[in-house]
């Protein structure tokens, strides 16, 4: 139900349809986490859907979210239009499908809208939006200040006006209630209007047999605020709204936990992942539950309006505010548990070919929930670099990056698998159209494999030689040439004349134990990779 916000969506209407000229028209909606930014943003794409030949929806906490939500726009379109455009778009890297889709956006004559929802970092959503020349973009964030550049004006929301806050409990309590407006009116004010507190304290109140609106008072009053009286360091982090949302938080958890443990631990471990579009499937066999006790614990939490469900039921996603205090009242040790659990189900649901075309899709949709809950030094995160190494290579640096320094503190600096992450960064650094870098990182190798494996080991052997071949990449010919020709006396003396093919710059082979791409040339370093 959508009330009190009347105003707002209007102001929003004329916002985007009343201005006009050259250029893409933003504007962005700011409040705190639970107030309704997405909810008025939905509204407004529901309602205005006639004006637009597109609308589509990201999430953008991060600029990996916004590039996996333009590349899902790419496959989109491509899907529309059917055939081979299809078939290509779901082979295409992230990178370049995101790129497509926002050359077609700046390009094409359409009207559409993009909402980019719940952005963090203002700068992530302007490098975006900034290339774009027309259309709408509309964002939703919690950040006050700095959209000035990109949006000129801002709608900020606030708590839901106490009329409006009484309807939509009214709406979500059900008749049982019309007889307590009074206990009602109190209820709204002391949950303060907030969104996601009166949708949560309705439900559960619409769903326990015989809950008074006071006897809920009474609850509310009383239930313990786990979430912020942990510690100082965590209370210091909660913002304004959450203790409220704690306290509907602890009441409602309370019954479910009752009702059905399963629920309460599906929902504690739905907390590690990212917010939103997990695969049910992900679940699966959780504390040794089947699909059916699985499913349903989720259409326990669903009832209650703690998870959201999509419209296939095949998904789940949790308000980021729920997830916040689910976690911060749970103790370090607690919280360590559920993050390995949440680990194991998603390396669970990894499928075992990253870099099989088929199994990409899966890996773009998990992609989010592995960056949540794998630790860099996994096996897990060993197949998530992989999959992104099949054409995105600057994500895959970016995650070998952590890698390699996970791997240097649990392994040490000498461990094979350390030597083979390094390499592997080396390597997808090129990839990514950073020569010189790949070069220098391989020239910092080199000594450290000849030590550790001796002058003339193989391992060494390749280094050096992947270390030539960036230089040339790299623009350095000369130098490439003098490091190729030290080499080959020592291959020679090592393999016999006829050395091996050591290929051609950017494509090496893929490193045991690492995963990579699958074109011909030197292996930088050879053996098992051990993983944390």
């Amino acid at each position: 139900m959508f009330v009190g916000r009347d105003d707002q969506l209007r102001i929003l209407d004329e916002a985007l349809q009343a201005r006009k000229g050259p250029g893409v028209i933003a504007q962005a909606v700011v409040g705190l986490g639970g107030i309704g930014k997405s909810e008025l943003a939905l509204q407004y794409a529901q309602t205005r859907r006639h004006a637009y030949d597109l609308v589509w929806w990201t999430r953008a906490e991060d600029a990996e979210r916004i590039q996996a939500g333009m590349a899902g726009l790419c496959r989109e379109l491509c899907r529309r239009h059917g055939g081979h455009a299809a078939t290509a778009a779901g082979q295409t890297p992230a990178e370049e499908a995101a790129e497509w889709a926002l050359a077609w956006l700046s390009g094409t004559t359409a009207r559409w809208l993009v909402v980019f929802d719940n952005v963090e970092d203002i700068d992530d959503a302007h490098r975006v939006a900034g290339r774009l020349g027309a259309g709408h973009v509309l964002l939703t964030t919690r950040r006050e200040v700095g959209w000035e550049e990109l949006a000129p004006t801002v709608i900020r929301l606030d708590t839901l006006p106490h009329t409006a806050a009484i309807t939509l409990l009214l709406h979500l309590m059900g008749p049982g209630v019309a007889g307590e407006t009074e206990a009602v009116g109190e209820l709204a004010h002391e949950l303060g209007g907030l969104p996601l507190a009166l949708k949560q304290a309705g439900a559960y109140s619409a769903l326990t047999p015989g809950m008074t609106v006071a006897a809920y008072l009474t609850l509310l009053r009383t239930a313990p605020l786990r979430a912020l009286s942990a510690d100082s360091r965590r209370r210091a982090s909660v913002q304004a709204g959450e203790d409220v949302v704690a306290r509907v938080w602890a009441i409602t958890c309370d019954r479910i936990g009752r009702l059905d443990a399963l629920a309460l631990r599906a929902l504690q471990v739905l907390a590690c992942y990212a917010p939103d579009d997990l695969p049910c499937t992900v679940l699966a066999g959780l504390d040794g539950a089947d699909a059916p006790g699985v499913a349903d614990a989720l259409g326990l939490l669903a009832s209650y309006s703690m998870i959201s469900r999509s419209p296939d039921r095949q998904a789940v996603s949790v308000h980021p505010l729920v997830q916040t205090i689910t976690l911060a009242g749970l103790p370090d040790e607690e919280q360590a548990e559920l993050r390995r659990t949440a680990a194991g189900l998603l390396c669970a649901a990894l499928p075992s070919n990253p870099g099989n075309i088929s199994s990409w899709p899966a890996y773009a949709r998990l992609l989010p929930h592995a960056r949540a809950v794998l630790h860099p030094g996994s096996s897990g995160m060993r197949a998530v670099i992989e999959y992104l190494a099949s054409g995105d290579y600057r994500a895959a640096t970016a995650f070998q990056q952590q890698r390699v320094s996970a791997l240097h503190d649990t392994l040490g600096p000498h461990h094979p698998g350390t030597l083979i992450a390094r390499a592997n960064l080396a390597r997808w650094s090129g990839d990514a159209g950073d020569a010189a870098g790949a070069r220098e990182l391989f020239a910092e190798l080199v000594p450290i494999v000849e030590r550790v494996s001796g002058p003339e080991h193989p391992e060494t052997l390749a280094a050096r030689a992947n270390q030539a071949t960036w230089t040339g990449a790299a623009g350095d010919a000369a130098g490439a040439l003098d490091l190729f020709a030290a080499l080959l006396p020592v291959r020679e003396r090592v393999s016999g004349g006829a050395s091996q093919h050591v290929g051609r710059p950017g494509q090496p082979r893929p490193l045991d134990g690492e995963g990579g791409g699958s074109g011909p040339g030197p292996r930088s370093v050879r053996g098992a990779a051990a993983d944390t």
